[in-house]
């Protein structure tokens, strides 16, 4: 078992052709607190990924949690990164993909080019760990935004076709639903470039 990453939150770890990702004890926090809080964490986002293999999405499938509830068994999806493979006409099928999981009732929070990954033209979501149960159109907003400003810093040259790729996928994919995220997305823009010029 060796160790392929190490975040503010987690450590991941490689074992065969499986992944674990633990959530280490924070210092700073009260013993009880940070050990409910690292269980609550695992448990979530555990239920999350196994909805999201249910309903057929292209995610690392969940095995088991730990004995302790601070770890995550799953599988290894073996593909590489989105950030080292950019392509425009993958950026469809993440606006598809993406409508698809918040029609499951799944935000996923920190949604970029790093947290998927591509095999053989597939495309995976992976780290759910910011991810929460939601169908509210403001929370779904804030994941295309915060979709759209990774894309800005991360891929410039290519940021204004991606996007538009991206959105138009979404749109088709949500229907009727996108109306209002899309209400909301427009005052999280306005609300983001008034605090950019404040």
């Amino acid at each position: 078992m060796k160790i392929i990453a190490h975040g503010a939150e987690a450590i991941i770890y490689e074992d065969r052709n499986e992944i674990i990702k633990y959530r280490e004890k924070k210092g700073y926090r009260i013993d009880e607190i940070d050990s409910d809080l690292r269980k609550s964490r695992t448990k979530r986002e555990f239920t999350i990924l196994k909805r999201c293999a249910e309903n057929g999405m292209h995610v690392p499938k969940p095995i088991n949690i730990s004995d302790n509830g601070e770890s995550i068994r799953m599988e290894k999806i073996e593909g590489v990164q989105l950030d080292y493979c950019f392509s425009l006409d993958l950026l469809e099928k993440v606006g598809n993909m993406l409508a698809n999981l918040h029609k499951i009732g799944i935000v996923h929070g920190d949604l970029t080019t790093a947290n998927m990954l591509v095999r053989e033209k597939n495309l995976f979501f992976i780290d759910f760990g910011l991810s929460y149960f939601s169908q509210k159109d403001e929370d779904r907003a804030t994941d295309l935004f915060l979709f759209k400003n990774a894309l800005k810093s991360r891929h410039p040259n290519e940021f204004i076709e991606a996007y538009g790729l991206f959105l138009s996928a979404y749109k088709a994919a949500a229907g009727k639903e996108f109306k209002g995220i899309e209400t909301h997305l427009r005052d999280i823009e306005r609300r983001g470039r008034y605090h950019e010029n404040g």
